[in-house]
């Protein structure tokens, strides 16, 4: 009778747990989306502000990062979006974030 009574119980906090991290996780990827979208708007009024081309790379890396996380995180709340083309789509615009900062840090600031 005891073991079942511990087993009962290991497993309500075991659910109990889950859907509170999966709660915090949702709330911590919505947060990076918005987050994402506040920095390409800031990167785009900078740009209009000062036209350093620099700036460009910024934008399209807060762009495709704020794409990236809308999808993950719809990923999460719907279910039918969880399939290998959205996980595809995920990691290639995670691809093109770094190969876009590798070309920001490469190219040189004196040339337009």
């Amino acid at each position: 009778m005891m073991p079942d009574l511990i087993s009962i119980f290991m497993s309500i906090y075991s659910i109990f747990v889950m859907e509170t991290i999966e709660s915090i996780e949702l709330i911590i990827s919505a947060s990076i989306a918005i987050f994402s979208v506040l920095l390409l708007v800031v990167s785009i009024s900078g740009y209009r502000k000062t036209r350093i081309r620099l700036t460009i790379y910024a934008i399209i890396i807060f762009g495709l990062f704020a794409i990236q996380q809308f999808l993950d995180l719809l990923d999460d709340v719907i279910p039918i979006l969880d399939n290998t083309i959205t996980d595809l789509v995920v990691h290639s615009s995670t691809l093109a974030i770094l190969i876009i900062f590798f070309l920001a840090i490469i190219r040189d600031p004196t040339k337009s």
